[in-house]
């Protein structure tokens, strides 16, 4: 089976960008098509809707950007949204799961502010097999507190984002694509990654690999393409995999046998955000997944005070989210003013 899987950073921008990375996503050949996006609005606007059922409209011009260019050629499967990050899978009838998805979300902000946040769908393609799509935002900044920060936001996703009693592990087969947010070091080098770097000492990441990085930084860029000069040129955008089979000694994108074979991972040239897309094609062979092999415990997350976050998180969205709202609609600001004059001129009457 062939699975595509693009994600990017639409730096709150709207429809220019969402045509381009349609038509690009939807050239190759795939059976399944994974669109992990973050920023995809402004985000106060997001966070107002953040604990919204239906999809907001900046979502829903996304998924009608790509059934636009896919013509019927596949269908939309599945698609959600947490706060400015969303994903949505498009299935060819070939691969279409027989059972209907299962989502899962959760936010990765301070104080469970879903200005980062991670959301999740599993399917079950084939037989038995469980796959999981995953796209995230994690935590901004430089330095190892930062480094720290967003380790620490993985490990947190891991531990919530549960398909109907199953975790993040407990799938045989995770993409997770997204802004990791992970940086260079002063030298712009690879070899400095901040990603790899914990990767290797399994400080986040176990047992996911990602295919050779063989593309320019994909952050920061400024409207005429070249990088900023005031940031380190970064792979904030990245996508990786994971399979139960044998994790102790995950296979390589060269490796003939792997369960997950990269075909080929780039970025797409689409100006117009600060951020380049990364794009990636894989072979996923369904029939030799296991639902038996050992995978890595997820360790419990400290957070006494979860609940304290998630109910003040809500609110902070809210208000953020109304805030916004009624400062860029005049009609609004307005009527909210008629009513606070009406309810000053009863207290005084």
């Amino acid at each position: 089976m062939l699975v595509a899987v693009v994600s990017f950073n639409l730096a709150q921008r709207k429809d220019p960008l969402l045509s381009a990375l349609a038509a690009a996503s939807a050239a190759a050949p795939f059976d399944v098509l994974a669109v992990a996006v973050q920023e995809l609005a402004p985000f106060a606007e997001q966070m107002r809707r953040s604990h919204a059922t239906r999809l907001s409209p900046a979502m829903r011009r996304i998924v009608a950007a790509f059934d636009s260019e896919l013509a019927g050629a596949a269908a939309c499967v599945a698609a959600l949204e947490h706060g400015a990050v969303g994903l949505a899978v498009w299935a060819r009838p070939s691969a279409c799961p027989a059972q209907p998805p299962i989502h899962a979300k959760t936010a990765l902000g301070p104080l469970a502010l879903s200005s980062k946040a991670a959301v999740a769908v599993a399917l079950r393609l084939g037989s038995s097999s469980t796959v999981a799509f995953v796209s995230a935002h994690l935590p901004a900044g430089t330095g190892p507190a930062a480094d720290r920060a967003r380790n620490r936001a993985f490990w947190d996703a891991a531990a919530r984002l549960h398909f109907a009693g199953r975790s993040l592990f407990d799938c045989q087969s995770v993409f997770f694509a997204g802004d990791l947010n992970y940086r260079a070091g002063l030298s712009a080098s690879f070899a400095d990654d901040g990603l790899r770097r914990a990767m290797r000492c399994n400080a986040a990441f176990p047992a996911f690999t990602e295919p050779a990085v063989a593309f320019r930084p994909t952050y920061k860029l400024l409207a005429s393409g070249a990088y900023d000069p005031r940031r380190t040129p970064a792979w904030c955008d990245r996508i990786l995999t994971y399979t139960r089979h044998n994790h102790a000694a995950p296979p390589t994108s060269d490796d003939s046998s792997a369960l997950i074979t990269c075909l080929r991972y780039w970025s797409l040239p689409i100006a117009g955000s600060d951020h380049l897309p990364v794009y990636a094609r894989f072979c996923l062979d369904l029939p030799h997944l296991s639902s038996h092999d050992h995978h890595p415990d997820t360790p419990a997350i400290a957070d006494p005070l979860r609940e304290y976050h998630l109910a003040l998180g809500f609110v902070a969205d809210r208000a953020a989210g109304t805030a916004h709202y009624l400062l860029t609609d005049p009609a609004a600001l307005l009527l909210l003013l008629a009513v606070l004059a009406a309810i000053l001129l009863l207290m005084t009457t």
